[in-house]
């Protein structure tokens, strides 16, 4: 049975209805819960203040130092060769690494007069082929020397004929001269006038003869004087390879390598001992071109910077050196320039043995009355100091720059406060506090670096 619409119309109004009176409902009891609820306290802002670390400034005289390291080798070191071949006969004892020997040295006296003191005889080669060689030599040039004296003697015994020979026939042409004269007067015969033409004639050769012989015997002494000469320097050359038998050192010294024993036969070349001496040594150091154009004026004029070198795990001993010269040319590939430090072991309580590694420290140019500035505080070209718990804003102008520390004049007084931490997010005027144990100075900055690049010379007072 189908109901009338007026139902459905009746039914869809009591739904609406019941809808109505429940949204009232919620809406009152929410209402009411809010109402319960209390207002949130207002919070006034806090100011945050920055707890930094400082770096309390002071105005000094301080003194570059530029660094570097290198190994140490002898100034005087010479490998002794055998200039002759022969057997080892006889060596100075011991003939060991490390045993001294001396050199020859001529020493002057009160009077004036030259003192020579021979040196030690490290070895000997076998000198009898040498001597014997020399003994052939030396009689080789008394028969040069015989030979010519000879030839000369004979040029004046030839001079003193031919003189005589001359006087004879200017005689005897007289004589031929009177008798073609009586010839001619029919006093004597044509036969005694062709005998005397014979016998002129004869002293006419012998004269040509002389003369031909005066003239061949300049060339006959030149020949005897080049083989006396070439046989005094076989001499010269046989008493110097008998000379070389005998092996000494020009410098002295330590033995620093030996090569030979007594018995080894040796040939020519063969190396036979180092000598080094060690009383100067120098330390090669490669340093940056910037740091070479700061001390090479100083070389140039004669003041040699002063080096002070160091070597690793041994930090208490030090050597006193001088810096005193310079290659001619930079390194390409490292882009360097070599300095030579000599370190003169006398002056030094313990000496620098050669092949000795060792870091450097040279004095460079001097900087007074400046302040030191760690890089570490430069943010942006610009440093933030400490004023009355305030972070303040300040730029810099450098005047030099050593490594990680920069030096400046202005801006600045000694006591300020620089800020070493937080600069990426202080702004000027922001409040900070230097919290305890964060005061730093210039001492502790360099204690940082294994090789300090700055020595302080003198602190001006506050």
């Amino acid at each position: 049975m189908r109901r009338p619409p007026s139902h459905h119309l009746r039914k869809g109004l009591l739904s609406l209805l019941i809808i109505a009176v429940i949204s009232g409902l919620c809406y009152s009891a929410s209402r009411f819960i809010a109402s319960l609820k209390q207002a949130p306290k207002r919070v006034e802002p806090v100011t945050r203040v920055h707890a930094v670390q400082a770096y309390v400034t002071e105005r000094m005289t301080v003194q570059e130092l530029i660094t570097g390291f290198g190994t140490a080798r002898a100034m005087q070191s010479v490998v002794l060769s055998a200039q002759v071949a022969g057997e080892v006969i006889e060596t100075i004892e011991p003939l060991k690494i490390g045993h001294s020997i001396r050199a020859t040295q001529v020493s002057t006296t009160e009077t004036g007069l030259s003192k020579r003191q021979e040196g030690d005889v490290i070895l000997r080669i076998d000198p009898l082929t040498y001597r014997e060689k020399l003994d052939r030599a030396e009689s080789m040039a008394q028969e040069a020397q015989a030979e010519l004296s000879r030839l000369e003697q004979e040029k004046l015994n030839l001079q003193r004929r031919f003189k005589i020979q001359e006087q004879n026939y200017a005689e005897f042409s007289k004589e031929y001269n009177r008798i073609k004269g009586l010839v001619q007067q029919n006093v004597l015969s044509q036969s005694n006038l062709t005998t005397a033409e014979l016998d002129l004639r004869r002293y006419e050769d012998a004269m040509v003869q002389m003369e031909t012989e005066l003239n061949l015997l300049p060339d006959r002494i030149k020949q005897a004087e080049s083989r006396l000469a070439t046989q005094r320097n076989d001499v010269e050359l046989a008493r110097l390879d008998l000379n070389r038998t005998t092996i000494t050192s020009p410098i002295s010294g330590q033995f620093s390598e030996v090569h030979v024993e007594r018995g080894q036969y040796v040939r020519v070349g063969d190396p036979l001992v180092t000598v080094t001496n060690d009383k100067q040594v120098e330390v090669p150091v490669g340093i940056p071109m910037q740091d070479y154009l700061k001390l090479v004026p100083h070389i140039n004029s004669g003041h040699y910077p002063q080096a002070t070198l160091k070597s690793a795990g041994h930090e208490s001993v030090e050597w006193k050196g001088l810096v005193i010269r310079a290659a001619p040319l930079a390194d390409s590939q490292t882009r360097t320039v070599d300095l030579y430090i000599v370190i003169d072991n006398d002056e030094n309580p313990v000496p620098l043995l050669p092949g000795t590694f060792v870091t450097v420290s040279i004095d460079g140019p001097i900087h007074a009355g400046v302040i030191p500035v760690p890089r570490d505080a430069v943010y942006q070209d610009q440093i933030f100091t400490v004023e009355a718990g305030k972070a303040i804003q300040k730029r810099i102008q450098p005047v030099a720059t050593v490594e990680s520390i920069l030096l400046v004049r202005e801006t600045l007084a000694p006591g300020d406060q620089i800020i070493l931490t937080n600069l990426d997010i202080l702004r000027s005027g922001d409040p900070v506090k230097v919290y305890e144990e964060g005061v730093q100075s210039l001492r502790d900055e360099l204690l940082r670096y294994r090789l300090p690049t700055l020595k302080v010379l003198e602190r001006e007072p506050n």
